[in-house]
């Protein structure tokens, strides 16, 4: 009987300080100071309650300072009556950031805007815009293409830059003195897939993030003007024949390309591929290759519908 009771002491007592090791570890996390995120103000950012037109810019300014830890993570979602997509999701290890973001108003009637930071400590911190589509508000027209032809990197007869506002492609020397037009290059490479090497043409841009079409084109880097086109890179995208058939105004457009997915270069652009992309001034598009020689010396063809 003495050791049962001498027993029940002992888990009597190792519990007390379970629960005082517990109290305090929380006590400690109630005393970590998490990162602050705030919003940017003024005629230069999109306020709360903006009554915006579908494909309009809504600029934002954020500026995160860290707690007790670096910030860790930025994300940017949007929550509709559809559900809550991720825009933006960044790792970061940094004290405190300052950013611009641009992203262009959908089709939702009504948005809400969420701007999150994390530490290492996982705290965070969080601030809401919502956003109203124009009731007025109208698709646009577009610019179509039937047939473009580019260069890939070492043909030298036909043009490797494109500017999708007139449809027109040019050879290095002629690009060079229209850069700020130019959001789309061509160029012909072997890809690792699933650790196979395949032939790639591809889709990019003078100012592809980091730097990887210097290797085809390094005259890229005196460029004053490099823009940067991103390219949606998913599988299925949703976009039929058909419906790219169909498409005479920019709704689909608008809708096909998620950002999400809005990646620096398009590969393995091959016959019968549709691909939505995003120029650097936020107009959207559609690529339909045509066809795609697998050489750099060759060409791809393709049709292309473009917002106005």
């Amino acid at each position: 009987m003495t050791i049962l009771i001498r027993n029940v002491k002992n888990v009597f007592f190792a519990l007390i300080a379970m629960s005082a090791l517990f109290l305090g570890s929380c006590d400690k996390d109630n005393d970590r100071n998490p990162p602050t995120l705030q919003l940017m103000s003024g005629a230069n950012y999109t306020a709360e309650g903006t009554v915006a037109a579908i494909g309009q810019p809504l600029y934002f300014g954020i500026d995160a300072q860290g707690g007790d830890a670096n910030i860790t993570n930025f994300t940017v979602k949007i929550k509709t009556s559809h559900g809550t997509r991720t825009l933006l999701d960044s790792g970061l290890n940094v004290r405190n950031f300052t950013v611009n973001e641009t992203f262009f108003q959908g089709v939702e009637d009504t948005a809400q805007w969420i701007f999150t930071v994390m530490d290492k400590n996982r705290l965070t911190d969080s601030k809401t815009l919502t956003i109203y589509k124009d009731p007025n508000s109208t698709f646009g027209g577009i610019r179509h293409y039937p047939s473009i032809v580019m260069g890939m990197d070492e043909n030298t007869q036909i043009g490797h830059f494109m500017d999708p506002a007139t449809g027109h492609v040019y050879m290095l020397d002629s690009a060079t003195i229209m850069q700020s037009a130019i959001d789309i290059v061509a160029y012909f490479k072997m890809s690792e897939d699933n650790g196979v090497l395949l032939p790639s043409p591809t889709f990019s841009s003078p100012g592809e993030d980091g730097d990887a079409v210097l290797e085809f084109y390094p005259e890229l880097e005196q460029w004053q003007t490099r823009n940067y086109t991103k390219y949606d890179i998913r599988a299925n995208n949703g976009v039929t024949p058909q419906a790219f058939e169909n498409a005479h105004n920019d709704s689909l457009l608008i809708v096909s390309y998620d950002d999400v997915w809005g990646k620096r270069k398009y590969k393995w652009a091959v016959a019968g591929t549709i691909i939505p992309f995003m120029t650097q001034q936020g107009k959207k598009g559609l690529i339909r290759v045509i066809h795609a020689d697998e050489q750099a010396t060759g060409v791809i063809e393709f049709e292309m519908k473009i917002q106005y």
